[in-house]
């Protein structure tokens, strides 16, 4: 599938009506790229424009698409690669950026959460910081929320079925003796107290 990008349900929300033409032409344009082969590139183009709730007429989408495959041509001309180089390009063909495809095609910040090549400067960052938290916390040791929580429940539920043992052994105890006999708080303690 020549869209690395698109993953299944992230432009489901989205009306594609206004963008089926320019979804074709990127298809179609990297479909060249990938198979290096045009008849193969239109034909997967075609089947995908079929996927559409209403396709574009085939005469049409074809028409509108020349371009891509003119396009990957170019890329494949030495002379045109040169010219391009020369104009301060990287090489002939569409040389798109991140930030043209997501302004062509107005992909929200929360769908590039969603996706994982086209995305902006502010998603790198954000990705990136949460690969440097996660990786501070492997090397301090610290463990996951989730589990610390779950360590916490399980220290309670043993404090608490202290509390209930201690309470009947000593059913005239103090509030203050009771805290004594768990090596707790009075504060923690009565805390356990209303879980009873």
């Amino acid at each position: 599938m020549p869209f690395p990008f698109l993953e299944e349900g992230v432009f489901c929300r989205k009306t594609i009506k206004g963008y089926r033409e320019l979804f074709c032409f990127l298809y179609r344009y990297w479909g060249c790229c990938l198979t290096e082969n045009t008849e193969d590139s239109l034909q997967q183009m075609l089947e995908f424009n079929h996927e559409f709730k209403e396709p574009l007429p085939e005469k049409e989408v074809i028409r509108a698409t020349k371009s891509a495959e003119k396009a990957w041509l170019a890329k494949s001309d030495i002379k045109a690669n040169e010219e391009a180089i020369k104009l301060g390009y990287p090489g002939a063909g569409y040389n798109l950026k991140n930030s043209k495809i997501i302004e062509w095609l107005d992909i929200t910040k929360e769908e590039q959460i969603h996706l994982q090549t086209i995305i902006d400067g502010n998603e790198k960052r954000r990705r990136k910081r949460e690969r440097d938290k996660l990786a501070k916390r492997k090397e301090r040791g610290s463990t996951s929320r989730e589990k610390y929580l779950e360590t916490q429940s399980e220290i309670t539920k043993d404090k608490l079925w202290q509390l209930k043992k201690v309470m009947e052994k000593y059913p005239n105890a103090k509030q203050k003796e009771l805290a004594a006999m768990l090596g707790i708080s009075d504060r923690h303690l009565r805390r356990l107290k209303s879980q009873i």
